[in-house]
C-alpha cells in the first residue's frame, strides 16, 4: 500500500465526521489514547488517517459500554486477545447485573404506581397463583425475629451473593418455617432469599424455589399490622376449600431500602396451599 496517497483529515474535519468535540480529540492526544497520524511542525496542524476514524468510533463504542479510557487504551492495542476477551466478558456481566438491578427498580416502581389506589382500601385482594420456579441465593438459621436481626440476615445474604459473583434479579424475601400458631420471636427458623440470574443449584448457596400453588395478597404499610392480612388470607383459604401447607413467604417489594416511611411499605405475602380432598 502506498502511504503517500493515503488521505488525511484535519482535526476540524474529524470532529464533524465523527461527531466528537475538538477538545476531546486534544485530550485523547494528551493522554496518548489517540494521537494524530502526523503533525505539521510549522503550522502545528494535526492530521488523522482513515484508520483513526475507525479507532474513534471504536473508542465511542467502548465508552458507551462503560469502559474507562484507561481500559480502552489497552483494548485498542489488540495485542492481547485473551485480555480483551476477559475484559469484554467481565463488562457483559456488569451490564447483565445493571439490567437486573434496573429491572427490579422498574418493577418496584410500576407495582407501587399500580397498587397506590389499593393501599387505602380496607379490602384485601386475595388471589390463587402458581408460583413459577426460579433459582435463589439463600441463608437459613434459627435466631431472633426482629428488625435488627433481619438487617443482619439480609446483609449476610448480600455478602453471600457478592462472594459468589451472583447477580440479584429480584427483591429480598423471607420464608418462615415455624408453625404460625406457635411462633417464637426469640428463636425463629427463618430463611432469607433472593432470586438470582443463574440457572443451576450451588450447594449451600443457590437452590430452587417456587413451582407450587399459593394464595397471594399484598400487604400495605407497617409490618405490625401484617397479621391482619394473614388472617384474611387464612380465612379465604378455609372458605374456598383449600389447605394451608405452611412455610409462608414474604416478598419485600417496597421496604426500608426504598422508603423511610413504613406506611409506604408493600409486601407480597405467599401462602402455599393445596386443594382439600
Amino acid at each position: 500500500m502506498d502511504n503517500s496517497k493515503e488521505k488525511y483529515y484535519l482535526i476540524g474535519e474529524v470532529s464533524k465526521i465523527c461527531n466528537i468535540p475538538i477538545r476531546t480529540l486534544h485530550y485523547y492526544d494528551n493522554i496518548n489514547l489517540l494521537q494524530p497520524k502526523k503533525v505539521d511542525n510549522q503550522s502545528n496542524y494535526r492530521y488523522y488517517s482513515h484508520e483513526q476514524l475507525l479507532a474513534i468510533n471504536t473508542i465511542k463504542h467502548f465508552k458507551k459500554a462503560g469502559f474507562s479510557l484507561k481500559e480502552i487504551k489497552l483494548l485498542l492495542k489488540r495485542d492481547d486477545l485473551e485480555y480483551n476477551s476477559k475484559m469484554l466478558e467481565q463488562k457483559c456481566k456488569e451490564i447483565e447485573k445493571n439490567i437486573a438491578e434496573q429491572t427490579i427498580l422498574k418493577n418496584r416502581l410500576k407495582l407501587y404506581i399500580n397498587q397506590d389506589e389499593k393501599k387505602h382500601s380496607s379490602t384485601v385482594d386475595i388471589k390463587l397463583k402458581q408460583i413459577p420456579a426460579c433459582y435463589v441465593a439463600y441463608s437459613r438459621y434459627i435466631g431472633k425475629c426482629s428488625d435488627d436481626e433481619f438487617y443482619l440476615r439480609f446483609t449476610k445474604l448480600n455478602n453471600l451473593v457478592e462472594k459468589n459473583n451472583l447477580h440479584m434479579s429480584g427483591t429480598m424475601m423471607a420464608i418462615y418455617y415455624d408453625d404460625h400458631k406457635n411462633f417464637d420471636y426469640s428463636s425463629a427458623d427463618i430463611e432469607v432469599l433472593v432470586k438470582v440470574s443463574v440457572g443451576k443449584e450451588i450447594k449451600g448457596v443457590v437452590r430452587k424455589y417456587g413451582d407450587f400453588l399459593a394464595v397471594v395478597a399484598y400487604h400495605y404499610g407497617s409490618y405490625k399490622t401484617m397479621s391482619e392480612t394473614y388472617q384474611k388470607m387464612l380465612e379465604w383459604i378455609e372458605s374456598n376449600n383449600y389447605i394451608y401447607t405452611g412455610r409462608a413467604t414474604e416478598n419485600y417489594i417496597i421496604d426500608v431500602i426504598s422508603t423511610v416511611s413504613e406506611h409506604e411499605y408493600i409486601t407480597e405475602l405467599i401462602l402455599p396451599v393445596k386443594k382439600r380432598s
